[in-house]
């Protein structure tokens, strides 16, 4: 620090900041930290580029920050920085099946590979050249509610069409449509371009080869034809938007065309007349380069073959209509929410990875156990247990000897997160295979919590006795601190471990676990009346360091999924008033820790908690979430309060996804005790609209239902198939009529009228 010249008034800074949370004593998660260098390196670099580079087109996200007349703009200020803060919005299109997904933005920009270029689209129609990013109106939205991205441009005559959809030849590619739906002809360019949803990309090398583009020796971008003209620059010759626009487009490349900033840039164009269609195709797991020396950016070890003829755009949306017989199918009345639904049951399975499930296609395309069990909850209530199950089929294998389930270091609720998700999928399924696999994973697993939570302490406290050390479990709770959401997870898995256990036939491991659990419930409780006199209200913290602050959030999970605490708890209900009080913004819970935005899971997670109370503001914040979807029925993890943009994290978000789809689902069917609950509570507007629930997996056995009206009175028929062994639940329907309950199996009731829906 002192060859530096950085003083000790200046390294304080750092010091206080470490003592904010406690004093990490133990190795950080080195599996973030390339996250974190990557993104504050790619943001210094975005910020150096964009504020010489004045005469480029840049992405839709980064031409509105830099613009003053935007309502988007952001002033850098002191910070080196630039990343997109405003726009994080983007739709993933992919197989099934498949680890590889590409994300096309708002306007149309199709980013193939993880952090790399991106191929934008531009129009030369009769009047001028049209770009996406910097157009007013352009629209999107899914093609029948597939992973086929419509991107529409006006032009002069009609619209420019772009479709963006993958598909599985010998190889998996995506593949981009484009359409002159207009009157009149006009010319196409394709640009590779050097950035992409995140900031600024490394592309150093673009060359032509035949009809394929190799960008930095990878096969990129495959033509069916020959381009007519081409273009192409590097950082300190300006954009090859100012060759193209001005005419001056050749039948070649440069040669060589490479540039040592790492921001070079080619167009290839095309003429288009009306009512015609080109494809062209991106190779979407992109080829090694060659490791020999001094040949990494020269030769490619394969090139490609585009097919012969590539599916359309509405091929492939209808193959993809085959994904939505499987499983729970639902028909409501709103038509809007019951496309949302439809896509995102896709957008879950393209985030099924084989043994992998991730939070998100492009920044968080990696696993951990805590949004996995969100995500593997979600496939299980809609009837995708294969896939479920193959996830859940890897958990032994991501087991540490000790019995730690790993995804990244210091994160205390995995244990907890891991033995729910298998605990969750036994109950909706019943599958033996699972358990038998897992069943010596679980009774570690189980054993390594207990382990844990009596690991020694760095100072007595009588509020932390008995719990999980110091963590950071999930980044929206706050810095390095003990927070009860570990502990929460962690009793929930000695509980569920002890039920799986029990099932495998392990009766003497079950009762030890369940005794884990109690004394873990104890100290829990204790705890917590510790903190509640410390505080002077008997709320539940985030933590028992912490004050009354929006993290606190995270322990709504003792309610909802967990089911540790009933909803009408007192301590429970008093966190929740908390929450809904002090930090929600309208029908959005606004985190101020680390995400700064509407919460796009965590307002769920409130209003699934609301739901369990039967408050109807649970429907409240499912109206918001739909309202704040983009048109393709996506969500980020946070969203600008001010702007209606992404602002955190992934801009599909797999979490968020998965909680609106649980949340869904619950208000159609779920678990209470001693049964179940169908329509706990109904919008107005759905009143006297037809409702139908198929094989819907519920802990009880696969129920379907459907509601028709007699005037202002639902008729209901049903039929539970139970799970075998089993007797049926007792069914109720508290929105329809909360007189009515029926433990047979199968049948049909003319309920009462309509004014007791709510009541």
């Amino acid at each position: 620090m002192g060859r530096l010249r950085i003083s000790d008034d200046i390294v304080r800074h750092l010091s206080t900041f470490q003592r904010l949370g406690e004093t990490v004593e133990v190795q950080l998660p080195t599996e973030v930290l390339p996250v974190g260098a990557r993104t504050v390196l790619r943001a210094l670099r975005t910020r150096a580029a964009a504020q010489l580079g004045v005469d480029w087109v840049w992405p839709y996200w980064l031409e509105r920050q830099l613009d003053p007349r935007s309502s988007a703009f952001v002033p850098r200020g002191h910070l080196p920085f630039l990343a997109n803060l405003t726009q994080r919005n983007w739709t993933m299109v992919g197989n099934v099946a498949s680890a590889w997904e590409a994300v096309v933005d708002q306007r149309g920009l199709v980013t193939p590979w993880f952090d790399g270029w991106s191929l934008d689209w531009w129009v030369g129609a009769d009047d001028r050249w049209h770009f996406p990013s910097r157009e007013v109106s352009v629209r999107q939205r899914l093609v029948d509610d597939a992973p086929v991205v419509e991107t529409v441009m006006r032009v002069p005559g009609g619209d420019a069409v772009e479709r963006v959809y993958a598909v599985q030849e010998q190889e998996e590619l995506v593949v981009v449509e484009f359409e002159n739906a207009s009157s009149l002809p006009f010319a196409l360019a394709l640009a590779v371009r050097p950035y992409n949803t995140e900031g600024l990309a490394v592309v150093e090398r673009i060359q032509l080869v035949d009809r394929i583009v190799t960008v930095d020796g990878r096969p990129a971008l495959m033509f069916p034809k020959a381009p007519a003209r081409m273009a192409g620059s590097t950082f300190h010759d300006g954009d090859c938007v100012e060759i193209v626009t001005g005419g001056r487009a050749g039948t070649s490349l440069p040669e060589p065309l490479r540039c040592d900033a790492g921001l070079a840039q080619a167009a290839f164009l095309f003429p288009l007349a009306h009512q015609t269609t080109l494809r062209v195709a991106i190779p979407l797991v992109a080829e090694r380069r060659t490791r020999r020396r001094r040949l990494a950016r020269r030769r490619v070890q394969r090139m490609p073959e585009l097919p012969a003829a590539l599916p359309s755009s509405a091929a492939v949306a209808r193959a993809w209509a085959l994904q939505g017989r499987r499983g729970l199918r639902v028909e409501v009345p709103d038509a809007r929410l019951a496309s949302a639904v439809e896509a995102n049951r896709r957008f879950l399975l393209l985030l099924h990875d084989g043994a992998d499930i991730t939070p998100g296609p492009s920044t968080y395309h990696r696993f951990w156990f805590r949004d996995a069990a969100f995500m593997l909850a979600a496939l299980d209530r809609y009837g995708l247990h294969d896939e479920a199950a193959e996830v859940l089929g890897s958990y032994p294998d991501r087991q540490h000897l000790d019995g730690f389930f790993f995804s990244q270091r210091q994160e205390w609720d995995s244990n907890g997160a891991a033995l729910w998700a298998l605990g969750e999928h036994w109950r909706l399924t019943r599958d033996e295979d699972v358990l038998r696999a897992t069943s010596q994973s679980v009774s570690r697993g189980v054993r390594w919590i207990d382990r844990k939570r009596r690991s020694k302490r760095r100072r007595p406290d009588p509020a932390l006795e008995g719990l999980m050390p110091a963590s950071i479990s999930a980044e929206h709770l706050g810095p390095f601190d003990y927070y009860y959401w570990d502990d929460f997870w962690s009793l929930r898995g000695l509980l569920d471990g002890a039920d799986l256990l029990e099932a495998a036939g392990d009766e003497r491991a079950a009762d030890r676990a369940r005794d884990w659990g109690g004394a873990l419930r104890a100290d829990i409780e204790r705890s917590l009346r510790v903190v509640a006199e410390r505080l002077g209200q008997a709320v539940i913290p985030a933590g028992p360091r912490r004050r009354v602050d929006p993290a606190m959030i995270g322990s709504l999970v003792a309610c909802y999924p967990l089911r540790l605490m009933a909803p009408d708890d007192p301590v429970l209900a008093a966190t929740a008033d908390v929450v809904r009080d002090q930090f929600c913004l309208g029908d959005a819970f606004f985190q101020s820790i680390s995400h700064t935005g509407l919460g796009t899971y965590l307002t769920m997670q409130l209003a699934l908690v609301e739901l369990e109370a039967g408050d109807r503001r649970a429907l409240d914040r499912l109206a918001w979430m739909l309202g704040a979807a983009t048109p393709t029925f996506t969500w980020p993890e946070a969203i600008h309060p001010q702007l209606g943009g992404g602002c955190m994290g992934d801009g599909h978000h797999g979490w968020a996804a998965a909680d609106f789809l649980s949340l869904v689902r619950n208000l159609l069917v779920r678990e209470v005790d001693g049964g179940l609950a169908l329509c706990t509570m109904l919008p107005e507007s759905w009143l006297g609209g037809g409702i139908e629930v198929h094989d819907a997996p519920t802990h009880h056995g696969r129920l379907s239902f459907a509601v028709r009206w007699h005037g202002d009175r639902p008729a209901l028929l049903w039929e539970l198939e139970p799970h075998p062994g089993e007797l049926p639940a007792r069914l109720t329907a508290p929105g329809l009529d909360p007189a009515w309950s029926s433990s047979e199996p199968r049948g049909e009731a003319l309920l009462g009228p309509a004014e007791a829906v709510g009541q």
